[in-house]
C-alpha cells in the first residue's frame, strides 16, 4: 500500500516467481491514548496482534497520565506518530502546526475517504473552515454515550406507582417514595451542573449555545423561559429532600451506593450503568429505561448523542507516515472495521447456527476492552456495533431500542469557527460561562430567590451573549454554504 511494499520471498523445493508473496514493509507506530482505569491497557491486547498480521506494523501504545499529556507530549519534542484525541485538542495543535492536515492524503487512504463520503455530517465535525482535516473521527461505539433515564421498576411495581410521563409527575412520584422510603432522596444523578445539559432535552433546549432545531438559528438557551421552569423544579427537589444535598459534587461512588441500596429510584445516566447496576443489584432489585419525562413543549427528548467524541491525529513531522496512513486506512476498511470489532473465529468467538457467538471468556461487555483492547480509544476507526449488542441482555438491548426514539434532533456541537473568530469571543465565553454556573447553582441550592431571575438574565447577557451567539451564527451559515 502506498507504494511502500517489500517482497518476501517464501522458501520452496522449487522456487519460482509465483512464491513470491508480498507483504506491506515492516513498521512500527507510537500511539498515545487515553487509559481508562475500566480497562487498563496491555501490550498483549489481541487487538494490536491482528493489526499486525493485516497490516506488518506493530502498535506501541503510549498512555496519558492526565488531562494535560497531550500538551506535554507536543512540548517534550517526542511526540508520538499518532494520538487519540478530542475534536478540541485536534483543532487547537492542528492550527499551531502539531499534528498533519489529512484532508492533503485522502487518496493514500481510499477507505477512510470513502467512510467520509458516506457520512457528511462526520467530515463536517471533523473540518475546519479553511478545509483542513487535522483528525479522523471514530465511528460506530457512540451508543454508550447517550443519558438516558431509569428507574426502579421494581420498587415501582411493590408499590403500584407509574413511570412519571411529565416533570410535575416526577415531582409528585418523588415525593410518594420519600414518604415510602424517608431516608431516600428519590431522584439521584451525578456530573453537577453537566446534568443541566442532559435534563435539557425535555424542555426543548440545551442549556449553552445551539442550534434550534425549527429555524436553524444559533441561541442560548439559558434565555428560554423553559430553562427556568426547570430551576424551579430543580429548587423544589432540593428544598423538600427529593435530591442528594451534594448532588453538586456527586462522584461514581456515591452515585452507585445510592442506587443499590434503595437510597435513590430514578436517574439520568450514561446507558451502560443500566446493565453495570443491574449486575450489582440483588434479591430481585432491578433497573428498567424510562421515557423522558415532558418538562415543557409537545415532546421530551434525551441529548443527541450516540456518537463518538474521539479520532485520530497524525505528528505532522513523523519519520513514518506511509505506515501511519496505512494503519488509518485499514481501520476505515471493512476488513479492519470486522476484525477489530468482532476478533477471531476460534479466538474470540465461535459460529452458531450462522451466527457469530462470542466465547465464554467474554460475558460482558467490558469483557471485550478488557481482555482483547475491542473498541477502545485508539484500536478502531469504525466499530461495528452489532458485536457488543450481541452481549447484552434483553433489558439492555431494549434500552438501546427505545433509547433512539428519544434522541434531540439537534446536536450539540459546535461549528468549528476560524481561530480569529475564537479568540474574539474566548474571553466573553468565558466570562458567560463562570456567571452561569455560580448563579444557576445558587438559584437550585436556594441561596439566590428565583424572584431574582430576570436580574441574573439581564446581568448574563451583557457579558456578550448576542456577540457569542452572531459569532457561531457565521460558523454555522459558513457550514451551510458548503453543503
Amino acid at each position: 500500500m502506498n507504494g511502500s511494499k517489500t517482497e518476501l520471498k517464501v522458501e520452496s523445493p522449487e522456487p519460482s516467481e509465483l512464491t513470491k508473496v508480498k507483504l506491506p514493509e515492516v513498521a512500527s507506530l507510537r500511539i498515545l491514548t487515553e487509559n481508562s482505569p475500566s480497562w487498563p491497557a496491555k501490550k498483549d491486547w489481541a487487538v494490536w496482534k491482528w493489526v499486525k498480521e493485516k497490516t506488518n506494523i506493530t502498535i506501541l501504545q503510549e498512555t496519558q497520565t492526565g488531562p494535560e499529556s497531550v500538551a506535554l507530549s507536543i512540548a517534550s519534542g517526542d511526540m508520538p506518530d499518532l494520538y487519540s484525541v478530542y475534536p478540541e485538542e485536534a483543532q487547537k495543535y492542528g492550527a499551531q502546526g502539531a499534528f498533519l492536515d489529512l484532508s492533503k492524503y485522502m487518496d493514500k487512504m481510499p477507505n477512510a475517504k470513502a467512510f467520509l463520503a458516506s457520512r457528511p455530517d462526520v467530515a463536517q465535525r471533523l473540518t475546519s473552515p479553511g478545509g483542513e482535516k487535522y483528525e479522523l473521527l471514530n465511528d460506530g461505539a457512540g451508543a454508550g454515550n447517550m443519558r438516558v433515564w431509569f428507574y426502579r421498576d421494581d420498587i415501582f411495581k411493590k408499590h403500584s406507582l407509574n413511570e412519571p410521563k411529565t416533570w410535575e409527575e416526577l415531582y409528585e412520584t418523588a415525593k410518594k417514595l420519600k414518604q415510602l422510603y424517608p431516608d431516600s432522596y428519590p431522584f439521584v444523578f451525578r456530573h453537577g451542573l453537566n446534568t443541566l445539559g442532559a435534563f435539557g432535552p425535555s424542555f426543548g433546549l440545551y442549556p449553552t449555545f445551539f442550534e434550534e432545531k425549527d429555524t436553524g438559528k444559533f441561541k442560548y438557551g439559558v434565555n428560554d423561559p423553559a430553562f427556568k421552569t426547570m430551576i424551579e423544579y430543580l429548587n423544589k427537589f432540593y428544598k423538600e429532600g427529593l435530591i442528594p444535598p451534594d448532588w453538586l459534587s456527586m462522584d461514581y461512588k456515591a452515585w452507585t451506593q445510592f442506587i443499590t441500596t434503595n437510597k435513590s429510584f430514578i436517574t439520568i445516566q450514561y446507558i451502560p450503568q443500566i446493565e453495570i447496576m443491574n449486575n450489582q443489584l440483588q434479591n430481585g432489585a432491578h433497573l428498567k429505561f424510562m421515557p423522558p419525562p415532558l418538562g415543557a413543549g409537545s415532546k421530551a427528548y434525551i441529548p443527541k448523542a450516540d456518537f463518538d467524541v474521539l479520532g485520530f491525529a497524525v505528528y505532522s513531522k513523523t519519520k513514518n507516515l506511509d505506515a501511519a496512513l496505512r494503519f488509518l486506512d485499514f481501520i476505515y476498511s471493512k476488513e479492519g472495521k470486522d476484525i477489530l470489532s468482532w476478533g477471531k473465529e476460534g479466538e474470540t468467538y465461535t459460529i452458531e447456527n450462522g451466527k457469530r457467538k462470542f466465547m465464554p471468556q467474554f460475558k460482558e461487555v467490558v469483557d471485550l476492552a478488557k481482555e482483547a483492547g475491542i473498541m477502545t480509544a485508539g484500536t478502531y476507526g469504525i466499530a461495528d456495533a452489532n458485536a457488543v449488542m450481541s452481549l447484552r441482555s434483553e433489558n439492555e438491548q431494549y434500552s438501546y431500542k427505545e433509547a433512539e426514539k428519544y434522541q434531540y434532533p439537534v446536536v450539540p456541537i459546535l461549528p468549528i469557527l476560524k481561530e480569529e473568530e475564537r479568540a474574539a469571543i474566548a474571553v466573553d465565553q468565558e466570562k458567560v460561562t463562570k456567571f452561569y454556573e455560580t448563579s444557576v447553582a445558587k438559584f437550585i441550592l436556594g441561596q439566590t430567590p428565583m424572584t431574582q431571575w430576570d436580574t441574573f438574565i439581564s446581568d448574563l447577557n451583557k457579558l456578550g451573549v448576542q456577540k457569542i451567539i452572531d459569532t457561531y451564527q457565521v460558523g454555522l451559515d459558513r457550514i451551510k454554504v458548503k453543503k
